[in-house]
């Protein structure tokens, strides 16, 4: 296998996710520590990172990789291909190595197995293809950076390779992870999702259990899970098995509540000709509707929150 580097991009102001997104959770660590040590156990050396947006907080979360930095000053001001010109000329006067992969930073979920191919492969041009769509990384033989470089021209990596007027390697690949960035907080959600499902395990994340308190601590989640089983089942006893809760148990959070509040919550109904059975009060029906909307407020609200107190410096908290 031929001796490979790496230049990845990461200079972009992250204005359409809201957040800067190599130092978001993904995996164990973050976006941009992840796809590093991927790439470092892959034996993939050297590789230059393009910093902007944010430079000195993601230097110091990278820096005992033993990656190289280069700056983009201009970053608020120019496009990727220029942050990829950067790199690749930092990447010049670095060791022996014969090819080099060009990536942004914010594709976390590529396969080492993807990685694996296209260094084995020997030609000019190589590039990722999922399902006839191409994606990333791409990777050049040393001989084509120079003219890389010397391109001006408006369309980019894209304009540059046609410029090359060489022949291009299509991989075509198992790995959606090729064409999965994060450049909206949809994409990342359903990044991680995507990623779960296959096996993966989910990042640091936040979590929070909304208590109503009166002079004791009266209403919790499990509370309202058990006002809303009685509501569909119209029996404590089906709600109380419906969560592994003995009878007594759930009566006694029922009891607890209405004392708490002063009003009941449910209405036990004995049998007859019709059955018995319980069903919710009015002012149990309000209780839960208003718990429940004041729950999904909060939950909405905590991921904006986590970001903005966990994405700047966000190794120091781990």
């Amino acid at each position: 296998m031929r001796k490979t580097g790496a230049v990845l991009v990461a200079a972009g102001l992250s204005s359409r996710m809201g957040a800067f997104k190599p130092m978001l959770p993904f995996g164990d660590s973050t976006i941009a520590l992840h796809v590093v040590t991927m790439l470092r156990q892959l034996k993939v050396d050297p590789v230059v990172v393009v910093t902007g947006h944010q430079a000195e907080s993601l230097e110091r979360h990278l820096f005992y990789t033993g990656v190289r930095f280069v700056r983009n000053e201009r970053y608020e001001n120019t496009h990727m291909f220029d942050s990829v010109k950067l790199g690749l000329r930092a990447l010049e006067g670095e060791g022996m190595w014969e090819q080099v992969m060009v990536m942004p930073i914010d594709l976390p979920a590529i396969l080492p197995e993807t990685f694996r191919q296209v260094m084995k492969i020997d030609a000019e041009v190589v590039r990722t293809v999922y399902q006839g769509k191409a994606g990333h990384p791409v990777m050049f033989e040393r001989n084509l950076v120079p003219r890389l470089l010397e391109y001006e021209g408006a369309q980019g990596l894209r304009g540059a390779i046609r410029e090359l007027g060489v022949r291009i390697t299509n991989l075509e690949v198992e790995d959606e992870g090729i064409r999965r960035d994060v450049d909206t907080p949809k994409a990342y959600r359903q990044l991680l999702e995507w990623d779960y499902e296959r096996g993966n395990g989910y990042p640091l994340r936040p979590s929070v259990r909304v208590f109503l308190h009166g002079r004791e601590m009266f209403f919790e989640p499990d509370t309202a899970r058990l006002l809303s089983l009685i509501d569909k089942t119209g029996s404590i006893q089906e709600a109380c098995g419906g969560m592994e809760l003995s009878y007594s148990k759930g009566s006694r959070m029922i009891r607890k509540v209405e004392r708490q509040l002063g009003f009941p919550v449910v209405e036990r109904r004995a049998g007859g000709i019709g059955g018995g059975g319980s069903l919710l009060t009015e002012e149990g029906k309000g209780l839960l509707k208003s718990y429940e909307a004041m729950e999904r407020e909060i939950q909405g609200c905590l991921q904006q929150i986590f970001w903005k107190h966990f994405e700047k410096g966000f190794h120091k908290t781990i």
